[in-house]
């Protein structure tokens, strides 16, 4: 079962090392890293505040970062370690984060254009893609997607 909870300090470095795992195809394919990993400082940025941890059966297999603002959510990054991916963990964490949050009607989320699974995987939780954006430091473009709930 996945359960979502607040990111401690002392879950920060395991969660870390997992992020590199997670994003190092996206690295190889595109160049770079999210902005949510501090490469030279080895942690996360943003602060704390910002994470959770995504657990199935009380072990820690990845982490999404989320803010939000009365009605409104974004989901910057989300990851699920490797060795646990092709396993559900994903959508169901997607799901375990709404319920976390319910006072949250409107999701947002970007994806990276070429990275076709992930608009597939998005638009089956149902987020709908909104407008395309293009990073000014990278050039690369991605869409933007939303998911109203009721």
């Amino acid at each position: 079962m996945i359960t979502v909870r607040k990111m401690t300090k002392g879950d920060a470095p395991a969660l870390y090392d997992m992020a590199l795992r997670a994003f190092t195809p996206d690295y190889e394919k595109y160049g770079f890293y999210p902005p949510v990993l501090n490469l030279k400082k080895k942690r996360f940025l943003p602060p704390l505040l910002f994470g959770n941890v995504i657990l199935a059966d009380d072990e820690m297999v990845g982490a999404a970062f989320v803010a939000t603002i009365g009605k409104n959510g974004e989901i910057g990054s989300i990851f699920i370690d490797p060795a646990h991916q092709k396993k559900g963990y994903g959508y169901e964490a997607m799901l375990a984060i709404e319920k976390r949050y319910p006072k949250i009607k409107n999701w947002k989320l970007d994806v990276l254009r070429e990275n076709y699974g992930l608009h597939h995987f998005y638009e089956s939780l149902g987020y709908v893609k909104t407008g395309e954006m293009r990073d000014p430091k990278s050039g690369l473009a991605g869409f933007a997607y939303i998911k109203h709930l009721q």
